[in-house]
Parts: structure tokens; C-alpha cells; sequence
């Protein structure tokens, strides 16, 4: 870990690409047929995971709640290597009640779910996790996958939880709810799935161009958007063409447009996300979310409550008015001092020790063609920190991107309120 402290190695790894590309695996791709048991897909996700990512086996003495879990279940060692926290994992009761499934987003891994883990723990949930294709090795994998890749390894998370516990609650992260959403409304859904959670859920990007990417991949030599440090263990750095053409897909799986030839779920859904996300246009969520709310049709919607970042506490006039909404409160100097919330940090708590206030990373991407600001983005102590809005960075300079969430107690409180609400509400079918 002591790379992220060495600015000029980092400078090297990004003119260099030394952590781009995956290494390559002797195993055979795993089948996702829904008939493979999750330790089955454990086991093997980790051996990928061990051979194709370029740092696996380097040591990693990070600890969480999480990972301390894992150990005390016998699922991981003490001295955790990278390959221990970016692999996928489940989180056991005694029992088969309840569980929660989680599905991270584009370039992200299970590291992603280490905080928002414990809070589904604690109420009584087990938490599994999966890593879709592409992820968990380096960024260059995702040069080779598509849509649909990310879709069936979905498909069969959810398959097979629902055969695994008599409960299952969804979540999913960024891209991961946009998988979550796809699956949901293409099929009729269980009677076990009690309901939807969506953390800065993907519903239409900023850059309305996105399109193209599938096309540019075509051009020789041009498979980049961004070439990074590559340094950042949990999540990729660097960003292929080709996962910008997946993304476009997955989130015009679910357009409006789509959407209105589908029959649209019977779920509560839990919706958290930023007014001034700048990867993900908030109006497009909020359209999103409005067309998924409809109590007199559907009546678990009526369940349906959003956790909402914004300086103003009114949310568009196009959300419903029946729409629980709840704006988060800053009450503390942590979050006083943050200039706007991120896209990626709503998952991480303050105190996660990589991501957070005090964590070992601090992501300065806004500056991959100016290494003089790179430099002093890695280096200033009382750097300022949020989104990565134009008005931000033409005001702070050096700034980097907000890595975790200061109001993570206030989504536990809204996410207990929720999952209480689906534990005491009248059964309604969803089919």
C-alpha cells in the first residue's frame, strides 16, 4: 500500500500502464447456471480473482467490520492480501430467513459493500455479494465484456438467493441497480423479494454522447477514455471505451421508453443519491424512480421512500407527491466542510480506513493531464474535497473527489427505517 504514497511511482504507473492490463487465467469461465451452489461461484470467483489481477497476492493490511467477519467465519485469513477484499463474499446467519444481495457497480468490486454490509447484518440479514465480469482483476478486462456479460451473472445471483432463503432484498450500486432494475421488470417477480434498494443508481449519464463509444471502439488503437494510476485496489482507474459502450447499454435497458412496454414490479424501493452527482443526471433518476411509483396499482410502492444529498431540501416537481422523501441533515464539522456530495462516495463511511476522511486514498482523476496539480492533489494535507463539479475545481485548486459519505449514519437510520417498513407491512403479491 505504500504506492499511494509515492507520487512519482504513480506518475510511472500511469505513463507506463503497470497495473492495466489482467493477467491471464487457466480457468474455465463459470457456468452462472442457476443450478451451481453460491459457494461453488465463491470458490471460483476467488481463484479467477487470484490469478488475473497483477496484485493479488500483495499484502493489504486493511480491516473492517466486514473483514473481520470473514475471518471469524473462516472464509479469510488474518493478514488479508488484495485479492481478500476485492473478492466476493457472503455473510452468514443461522439461519435461511433473510438475505440481502448486493451488486456493485461498473469498475467497482465487493470492497464496495464492506460498510453497507454491517448495516444489513445487524438486522438480521446475511449479505452476499458477487463479482461481475470484468471486475476484480485489472482495468483492461473490461475491454472484453458486454451487457449482457454483467446481466447473466445478475440473473444468477438472484436465482439462486431466491432458492437459498425464504427473503431476498435487493441492492444495487450505480450499474448494479440498473441490472437490478432490467432484471425486474423483464419477468414476473417472486413473492420473495420484499423489496429494491438503489444506491446513486445509473438511470442516464451526464454525457449524453455516450453512444459513440461503441462505435469509437472500432478505431484502431483507440480503446481509452481515461488512462490512470491504476493504483486504486477496490476499483478500476482507467476507463476502456468499451465500458462506456456497456454502460450506454445497461442504462438504455431501462429508458422510460423501455419501461413503458414492461410491467413494472411490485416492490417497495429505497432510492439514495446526490443533487449534483456529475457521473449520473439526477433528473433522470428522479424521472426514473417516478415511473417506477404508482401505490394505486402497484400498492408495495407505497413503501417507496428516497434518501436525497441536496442543498435545497425540495425535490422536482416531477416526483410524485405521495414520494417519501427525506433530505440528509448536516450536523457535524465533517460534512459541513464537504463541497457537495460525490457519485461514489455514498457507499463508505467516514471511517473506512481506505475510503475515508481519514483513509489511505484520495482520488485526484480530475487531473490525469495535469501532473503538476496531480502531484499537489496527492500531497496538499487540508486538501478540499466533494464532487467534481466545473465550479469546484476552477475554485479549489488542488481538490479531489469525495470518497465517503459524512452523512452515513443518517442512511443507516433511513435504511433500518425502510427494511422495518417491509418486515411489519400487509403481503401484497408482486405477481
Amino acid at each position: 500500500m505504500s504506492q499511494l504514497s509515492d507520487v512519482d511511482f504513480m506518475l510511472h504507473s500511469k505513463a507506463e500502464g503497470l497495473f492495466r492490463e489482467p493477467l491471464p487465467s487457466h480457468l474455465e469461465t463459470f457456468s452462472f447456471n442457476p443450478k451451481r451452489a453460491f459457494s461453488d461461484y465463491l470458490e471460483h470467483a476467488y481463484l479467477q480473482l487470484t490469478q488475473t489481477n497483477p496484485r493479488a497476492h500483495l499484502p493489504c493490511p486493511l480491516s473492517t467490520a466486514t473483514y473481520q467477519q470473514l475471518v471469524a467465519q473462516g472464509d479469510r485469513n488474518n493478514n488479508p492480501h488484495i485479492v481478500d477484499l476485492i473478492a466476493p463474499f457472503e455473510l452468514r446467519q443461522n439461519n435461511n430467513h433473510k438475505a440481502v444481495l448486493l451488486i456493485h457497480g461498473l469498475t467497482d468490486s465487493p470492497f464496495t459493500f464492506h460498510d453497507l454490509a454491517q448495516v444489513y447484518f445487524q438486522q438480521g440479514y446475511s449479505v452476499r455479494t458477487i463479482v461481475l465480469p470484468g471486475h476484480g482483476s485489472a482495468a483492461g478486462a473490461l475491454k472484453h465484456i458486454s451487457a449482457d456479460d454483467l446481466q447473466q451473472a445478475t440473473d444468477y445471483a438472484i436465482t439462486r438467493t431466491l432458492a437459498d432463503y425464504e427473503q431476498v432484498l435487493l441492492g444495487g450500486y450505480s450499474m448494479g441497480a440498473a441490472l437490478l432494475i432490467d432484471h425486474l421488470t423483464k419477468q414476473p417477480v417472486s413473492n420473495k423479494i420484499t423489496g429494491l434498494m438503489l444506491f446513486s443508481p445509473a438511470s442516464e449519464p451526464h454525457n449524453k454522447h455516450g453512444w459513440l463509444a461503441k462505435w469509437l471502439d472500432f478505431i484502431p488503437f483507440v480503446d481509452w477514455i481515461d488512462k490512470d494510476t491504476d493504483l486504486d485496489f477496490a476499483k478500476y482507474e482507467s476507463f476502456p471505451l468499451q465500458a462506456a459502450a456497456v454502460s450506454h447499454e445497461l442504462m438504455s435497458r431501462i429508458s422510460i421508453k423501455q419501461l413503458a412496454q414492461r410491467v413494472l414490479p411490485n416492490l417497495a424501493i429505497f432510492a439514495t443519491f446526490s443533487d449534483i452527482d456529475t457521473t449520473i443526471d439526477n433528473q433522470a433518476t428522479f424521472t426514473l424512480l417516478n415511473a417506477l411509483h404508482a401505490p394505486r396499482t402497484r400498492p408495495n410502492n407505497s413503501l417507496s421512500r428516497i434518501f436525497y444529498f441536496a442543498e435545497q431540501a425540495t425535490p422536482p416537481h416531477i416526483l410524485s407527491r405521495d414520494y417519501s422523501v427525506v433530505t440528509a441533515q448536516c450536523n457535524n464539522s465533517l460534512c459541513a466542510n464537504i463541497k457537495g456530495m460525490s457519485h461514489i462516495a455514498i457507499v463508505n463511511k467516514p471511517s473506512n480506513p481506505y475510503y475515508g476522511a481519514q483513509g489511505i486514498y484520495r482520488n485526484c482523476g480530475s487531473y490525469l493531464d495535469d501532473d503538476t496539480l496531480f502531484k499537489a492533489c496527492k500531497t496538499t494535507a487540508d486538501i478540499v474535497i466533494g464532487e467534481r463539479t466545473a465550479a469546484n475545481l476552477t475554485r479549489y485548486q488542488p481538490f479531489a473527489r469525495l470518497t465517503f459519505n459524512p452523512y452515513f449514519e443518517q442512511l443507516k437510520e433511513q435504511i433500518i427505517i425502510f427494511t422495518d417498513s417491509l418486515a411489519t407491512a400487509p403481503v401484497t403479491t408482486n405477481e
